[in-house]
């Protein structure tokens, strides 16, 4: 990853768990980072996410601003599409808030990009290149994997259990996934977000699902889904957990899955694959930050896809230890 020591970085929400890893993240990549949270701590700015005037003074002077909050009202979003800069957001949001900034980014001055960290982010760049190989595929399938016993934080596990309770009993399907995973039954997850792919799905079917690492707690999981009890899972199996002392990253193994189907045929497929979730979205957050800074922005409202190709980040990735490995098709 590229060394640097002039850009400088407003990273919102530095006292959670995935904006703290950001803050240490991007600082390594060779960033200034300025750390920001609503009740900051020392050598911390603060940054009231409902207040325009406290995100306009926190905001001020920074070459990118990135958003790990899912505050519902993208104030701060919405300040750089009005008054310019660059702000990526890599928090756990529904599909419908990029859909509804994008509806408000004609004319603006500034750019944001959404979705930007691993899943949705890099996920979404590999999905678009699948379907540049295979542009007659009707459906896209994805498999996130997950852990259970993880830190994170609340809004991390608010987001997970609005997907779990989208539908009563989901719909599963058997993957072969890499080790140390196995083939597996996954948990529909999340239908009305689409996989976050924006326009790239348009006119297909897109199927994403979930598998938990911990076999135990997935097949309570698949339990109560075949009981139509998904409006109502417990929060213990996916709930918010503090980070040890320290704030030492997870290294959990991660495969996301990434399919290109046919007329019922998978005919590619690539999984995301590195160590640590949360570690690895702000490492991902560093790649997209450096490709948005680079090249030629214009203003308005983005998903990854359409400011980079994998060919165009892929290296970047793997240096930063995350891999796309050929599932089925092609080799990459």
């Amino acid at each position: 990853m590229e060394v640097r020591g002039t850009n400088r970085a407003l990273v919102i929400g530095a006292q959670g768990v995935l904006g703290a890893l950001t803050v240490r993240t991007f600082g390594a990549a060779g960033w200034d980072v300025r750390p920001a949270a609503r009740r900051p701590r020392s050598g911390q700015s603060e940054i009231d996410l409902g207040d325009p005037d406290s995100i306009a003074a926190a905001c001020a002077g920074y070459e990118l601003v990135v958003n790990t909050v899912p505050h519902p009202d993208l104030l701060a979003e919405r300040h750089i599409l009005e008054r310019g800069g660059a702000l990526i957001n890599i928090s756990a949001l529904p599909a419908a808030s990029g859909r509804a900034l994008r509806g408000i980014a004609a004319g603006a001055t500034g750019t944001v990009l959404m979705n930007a960290g691993l899943a949705p982010g890099v996920t979404t760049v590999v999905a678009t290149d699948l379907l540049r190989l295979h542009p007659d595929a009707d459906e896209l399938e994805l498999v996130f994997t997950l852990s259970s016993r993880i830190p994170r934080g609340p809004a991390s596990a608010d987001f997970i259990h609005r997907g779990l309770t989208a539908v009563a009993r989901h719909r599963t399907t058997r993957v072969a996934l890499p080790s140390p995973f196995g083939e597996r039954v996954c948990l529909g997850f999340g239908e009305g977000d689409a996989g976050w792919l924006g326009g790239v799905a348009e006119g297909r079917i897109v199927r994403q699902y979930i598998a938990l690492n911990e076999l135990g707690d997935h097949e309570r999981l698949l339990e109560l889904n075949r009981a139509g009890g998904m409006t109502m899972p417990p929060r213990s199996l996916i709930g918010s957990r503090k980070p040890p002392l320290g704030g030492v990253a997870s290294n959990e193994p991660v495969a996301h899955w990434i399919a290109a189907i046919s007329r019922g045929r998978h005919v590619s497929a690539r999984t995301v694959e590195c160590s640590g979730d949360y570690v690895h979205a702000a490492k991902s957050a560093v790649v997209f930050a450096d490709t948005l800074l680079r090249r030629q922005r214009t203003g308005g409202c983005f998903d990854p896809d359409e400011i980079c190709t994998l060919t165009d980040i892929e290296p970047a990735l793997r240096k930063a230890g995350v891999a796309i490995v050929a599932r089925i098709g092609e080799v990459i």
